[in-house]
């Protein structure tokens, strides 16, 4: 058997490329630049001459949410005899299908023809991605402080290797199959508690400057889609109600920001 990783360069993708080759899967990962240490195909989407070439001896395809040559690139995957999709889309899906904003659309873009393509899918929908936390890495290198808005808002981070192992599973076994999965974080935090868990493993005091949320939106205006959705979230107050982690599909304890925080010291330091 061999999976293409598509987006190999992504966080989740390249969680999902080390524990497909940890359990000695074949992989070919899939990027516009070549990846260091694995058989790496240049996919681009925009480019569908390239997909035969890519999808060669596939069996079965991990996806980011790319709409632009879905199309294109799900005929070639069945020419090529691909047997199952997982994509990881996002918790912003309504369970019933709804597309109330751009993140849950630029999703479902991606959802409706994998479903609609009669070969076996399963999606992975996690919520808040830990690795959202990485924006801050810059103001911590280099002035050792974090600029955010609503600090004491709550959030439930996952880390990425446990919607990675998600995504495996999708992949590699039989329990998943044309099902959409839902993956959230093991716990609650303040975003001041996240700052301080990123402190407490870089060993350094962090300094919270608390933004308004004009000057949030600038800043997330620059890599975010419709910011004022995260902001209004934020501004709710509201401790966000559990939901199932990882633990669900892997039996496996999900990973504590604290953790995700210690993997990523060479992040921060």
């Amino acid at each position: 058997m061999t999976i293409l990783v598509t987006g190999a360069r992504g966080a989740v993708a390249r969680n999902v490329i080390a524990q497909l080759t940890a359990a000695g899967v074949d992989v070919r990962a899939a990027s516009r630049q070549p990846l260091d240490g694995t058989t790496t195909v240049q996919l681009d989407f925009t480019k569908p001459e390239g997909f035969a070439e890519a999808l060669t001896g596939v069996s079965r395809v991990f996806l980011y949410a790319a709409a632009e040559g879905i199309d294109d690139f799900i005929a070639a995957a069945k020419e090529a005899g691909v047997e199952r999709f997982v994509l990881l889309s996002s918790a912003a899906v309504d369970p019933e299908g709804k597309a109330d904003d751009a993140i849950s659309r630029m999703h479902l873009a991606v959802e409706e023809p994998l479903r609609a393509s009669g070969v076996p899918w399963t999606f992975v929908r996690p919520g808040m991605f830990a690795g959202n936390s990485l924006q801050w890495r810059q103001s911590i290198v280099e002035e050792k402080l974090v600029r955010v808005v609503y600090p004491d808002a709550m959030v439930n981070p996952i880390h990425e290797a446990d919607i990675a192992e998600v995504a495996v599973e999708g992949l590699t076994g039989a329990g998943l199959v044309n099902t959409a999965v839902y993956v959230d974080g093991p716990q609650p935090l303040s975003q001041r508690r996240q700052i301080e868990l990123i402190g407490e493993a870089i060993g350094r005091d962090i300094a919270v400057v608390e933004l308004t949320r004009e000057e949030a939106y600038e800043a997330l205006a620059k890599f975010m889609p419709q910011p004022e959705l995260m902001l209004d979230m934020l501004a709710d107050g509201q401790v966000p109600p559990p939901g199932p982690t990882s633990e669900a599909v892997t039996g496996r304890p999900a990973r504590s920001f604290a953790q995700w925080a210690v993997d990523h010291v060479a992040d921060f330091s």
